[in-house]
């Protein structure tokens, strides 16, 4: 797969995984509290001594035994590793506990390789593509087990898909859209114990890249069958009652608990670390190695290398400053990794050991300006839905100015629209209604039918009130300056007439608010600039109900298929029934020449107003700490630091 090509079938028709992909130059990154570290040893043994300890004791079967007949061989980044130590990170918040996933968990059927490129066999040996799109066979590894010993089948995967995602009592509470297309949802069948295979109606030639997103990566693969199906109605009569007993509503509330491995020590994991502490036990994530973990490194040791992975609770982002600049966190590539926290980091880094990692972010924007174009109040619908009101206020943005102020001159102008590494990169969308022209934006707003003003100079919708908008800001949000960024804005279009405010909200309600339609802006980071712009067309078409909440009933319309939300305007339909057959599209150039089109759209309706784009992101990473790559991408769907192999970072002199 080349760098730009768009991320829907593979080169292969069939995958065979053995070694895992090489990743990049390793860098030398930064230190922690130097507990139980570890130094490079000639000689490492094929396990963890302290798993060895317990083999001799006979608590243990011998690693042979534990590890599958072709376990997955992962080339590390630098060189092999020594057993031993932990890794110490954080977690901003209990919204921030997709964290722990991100580090320690993302063990699906595929997985993405460290650099994006191409998703790749992981649980599954291999898997098989039929011509037409339509079937996916997945061939698992033999002897491969559970946390706690038992085998892990074809059985396991069935199981999730179709009494778990593919259950209608499970709707909103277990991803499964990628289980289905437009003409219904895939059949999943056990064909033996190392045989799944799933067939869809139509073809489904992103169902591969799906299911090696973060989101999704664990729905077929978490939900062991032999401990889960003690909670399900299906399998055990007394499922409700016993919910209830434990204090829930409804079984399926008490089986998703059950079903969450960083929140329950108990169930049975195939992830390299296995939670042993939950956030309620003390304000930490706290997990040991796994001793059935499915990896290796080139010499036949098991990994991870690594003992314990810690991950502690913070409340803010200033106390997470403070833990990084002092030496006490590994690694860092959220939250505080700001242009205005840099020089805090750089100076902080020979006291505290550690040194930068480059981020290959595939954001297209540090800060979108979303209007809600579906919004509750008809005035402010008809307002915000004016495409010219729209321009006038991306012309009143003085984006030098903010790139000065706020992002310590690293940022260029850019709307929402591809980045220019993309293969679906257009100047001009990126470009456009970027210039800074007070008097442009005036005539704008002028001739669109807001010329009128009340006493104060701010100017009156077609209802004779004065035009306001409140821009919510989730806190904690995916960037920390968002505030201050948006303060600049709102100065910027109070001074054009359109009395503007930015009111930073708790994460929690920003998302209420922002999914009920209860909002009349928002700001968001820019997600679907590189490698993601189909997976994640966020801002390119209505198709997110939640959080980067443009048009919610257009987008309820598009998640649907048509039988919930608003029917959109012909401009977004069209978006969407694009999007519908470019789904079932087997040929690559015609999914392109697809999204194209859809993009095409985006830009002459400009539905958000972008501001700038940071082509390279930074982390943190101690000294100690190794075969991290020097640069790796960042994205959501990316889910790193995961796809870099966590389980070959060892603890280093």
């Amino acid at each position: 797969m080349t760098h730009n090509r768009p991320l829907f079938l593979p080169d292969r028709r069939t995958f065979i995984a053995g070694v895992g992909a090489t990743g990049l130059a390793a860098v030398v990154g930064c230190s922690a509290d130097g507990e139980n570290d570890a130094m490079p040893q000639a000689d490492k043994g094929l396990e963890s001594p302290d798993l060895a300890e317990l083999v001799e004791s006979g608590e243990l079967p011998p690693v042979e035994e534990r590890l599958p007949a072709t376990p997955l061989v992962v080339e590390p980044v630098e060189s092999t590793g020594a057993y031993g130590g932990r890794l110490n990170t954080v977690v901003l918040g209990q919204t921030d506990l997709i964290y722990v996933k991100m580090t320690m968990g993302y063990e699906g059927l595929m997985r993405w390789t460290p650099d994006w490129s191409e998703t790749i066999p992981n649980v599954a040996e291999s898997v098989e593509t039929s011509d037409d799109g339509t079937t996916f066979t997945f061939h698992l590894r033999e002897g491969m087990r559970w946390s706690d010993g038992e085998p892990f089948t074809a059985e396991d995967v069935a199981f999730a898909a179709n009494d778990v995602a593919l259950n209608e009592e499970f709707v909103g509470a277990v991803e499964s859209a990628f289980l289905s297309n437009a003409d219904g949802s895939a059949t999943v069948e056990a064909v033996d114990e190392l045989t799944v295979r799933f067939v869809f109606p139509s073809p489904n030639p992103m169902f591969l890249q799906e299911i090696s997103t973060l989101a999704n990566a664990e729905v077929l693969t978490g939900h062991p069958k032999h401990y889960m199906s003690q909670f399900h109605l299906a399998h055990n009569d007394d499922a409700e009652a016993e919910a209830e007993s434990a204090g829930f509503e409804h079984w399926v509330d008490y089986y998703v608990d059950r079903s969450e491995w960083w929140d329950n020590p108990e169930i049975p994991t195939v992830n390299g670390w296995v939670v042993t502490r939950t956030l309620d036990e003390g304000g930490e994530v706290l997990a040991e190695r796994n001793p059935y973990y499915w990896k290796v490194d080139p010499d036949g040791s098991q990994l991870p290398y690594l003992n314990t992975i810690r991950h502690e609770l913070v409340s803010d982002e200033e106390v997470m400053l403070v833990k990084a600049t002092e030496g006490e966190l590994d690694i860092v590539t959220r939250h505080i990794n700001s242009l205005g926290n840099k020089p805090v980091l750089a100076d902080g880094r020979e006291g505290g050991g550690y040194e930068f990692i480059d981020l290959q972010t595939s954001f297209m924007n540090e800060m979108v300006i979303s209007l809600n174009l579906n919004h509750q109040d008809p005035v402010k619908r008809e307002i915000f839905q004016n495409k010219d009101f729209r321009i006038a206020l991306s012309h009143a943005i003085n984006r030098d100015e903010l790139n000065t102020a706020v992002f310590q001159d690293q940022g260029e102008a850019w709307q929402a629209a591809p980045n220019a590494d993309s293969v679906y990169y257009d100047e001009e969308m990126a470009k456009q209604y970027t210039e800074f022209d007070t008097d442009l934006a005036n005539q704008v707003l002028d001739d669109a039918g807001y010329a009128e003003r009340d006493s104060d100079g701010y100017r009156l919708g077609p209802d004779g009130e004065r035009i306001r908008i409140t821009v919510l800001i989730a806190t904690p949000g995916p960037t920390p300056y968002m505030v201050d960024a948006m303060e600049l804005v709102a100065g910027y279009w109070n001074e054009v007439g359109i009395d503007t405010r930015a009111e930073p909200v708790d994460r929690s309600l920003f998302q209420e608010r922002t999914v009920a339609s209860e909002h009349d802006a928002g700001v968001w980071n820019g997600t679907g600039g590189f490698r993601d712009e189909v997976l994640a067309p966020l801002y390119y078409l209505p198709s997110r109900t939640t959080i980067v909440a443009w048009a919610v009933e257009w987008a309820g319309y598009f998640v649907s298929r048509g039988e919930e939300g608003d029917t959109p305007p012909e401009a977004p339909l069209r978006q969407m029934e694009l999007y519908w057959e470019m789904e079932s599209e087997p040929d690559d150039a015609r999914r392109e020449e697809l999204f194209r089109e859809i993009l095409q759209i985006a830009k002459d309706e400009f539905y958000t107003i972008g501001t700038l784009r940071i082509p390279l992101g930074y982390g943190t990473v101690a000294n100690r700490l190794k075969n991290v790559p020097e640069m790796f991408p960042t994205a959501f769907r990316y889910g790193d630091p995961a796809p870099t192999n966590v389980s070959q970072y060892f603890i280093g002199g």
